[in-house]
């Protein structure tokens, strides 16, 4: 991938959207109104700017921490969110959607956006011990039940026509998929700490750079090493304790 060729597209994207909404306040004024279709056109375009703008950060941000070959999956279903987000919001800016169903589906998008990560940093964990990888795969089991589960609770109108025993059952599922992330978590953690990486300065190349000193000699200064996306981590830590708790609440109190 180009990246500075498809930041460069977002850049003229972001530009043609500026001077596109100034036409459209500058053609309201000389017409003397602001009608609904001005408004909805000028809408469109401050949408098409905000996805953008978002897809330009995000692109920015794996950059910077060079996490495009890392988290691969994840990126790759962040934009492909991204595009469904725009669809989306034109539609509904367009009354095709009604506002509902809108609702609806950015619910189901904020739910796959983090099944999405979820599944790309378990993945980060395989390879280290069997019993690691067997809860990981049985994480990915009990996650895929939860996010086919929650997609009826979102999409049904009528919350009590899915059965008590079906929430129980998503209750169950969610205490299952938190408590194994969590364990898998703590595992992985102790591995790496009996286990840190060898590196042999004689085969492994760091980046960096070399600048000169006071004395005009040449220094190494190695690039500093980015973590794969901490605040999304952080996220997920919070998502699944903020999980664990919603669904043991649930158990209790036996209803939504």
């Amino acid at each position: 991938m180009d990246l500075k060729k498809v930041k460069r597209l977002f850049l003229q994207i972001l530009i043609a959207c500026l001077v596109a909404a100034a036409l459209v306040a500058v053609f309201a004024v000389l017409k003397g109104s602001f009608n609904n279709i001005l408004g909805k056109a000028l809408l469109t375009i401050v949408l098409v700017a905000v996805h953008s703008l978002i897809s330009f950060s995000l692109i920015v941000n794996n950059e910077r921490q060079d996490s495009f070959e890392k988290l691969t999956f994840f990126t790759n279903t962040t934009f492909v969110i991204i595009v469904l987000s725009f669809i989306t919001s034109i539609l509904g800016t367009w009354s095709v959607l009604h506002g509902d169903l809108v609702a609806k589906l950015y619910a189901l998008y904020f739910v796959l956006l983090f099944a999405a990560l979820h599944g790309e940093i378990l993945t980060r964990t395989l390879k280290k011990q069997n019993v690691i990888d067997k809860l990981v795969y049985s994480n990915y089991i009990f996650m895929a039940i939860v996010v086919i589960m929650i997609i009826p609770v979102i999409f049904v109108s009528n919350q009590s026509s899915l059965s008590s025993m079906y929430y129980r059952s998503l209750s169950a599922a969610g205490i299952i998929d938190a408590t194994l992330t969590l364990i898998i978590i703590i595992l992985s953690k102790l591995y790496d700490q009996k286990h840190p990486p060898v590196v042999n300065p004689l085969t492994s190349y760091q980046p960096g750079i070399t600048q000169l000193n006071a004395e005009g000699v040449p220094i190494f200064i190695p690039k500093k090493q980015h973590p794969i996306r901490n605040i999304f981590i952080g996220f997920l830590v919070f998502y699944v304790v903020a999980q664990l708790i919603f669904y043991l609440a649930i158990m209790f109190i036996g209803k939504l």
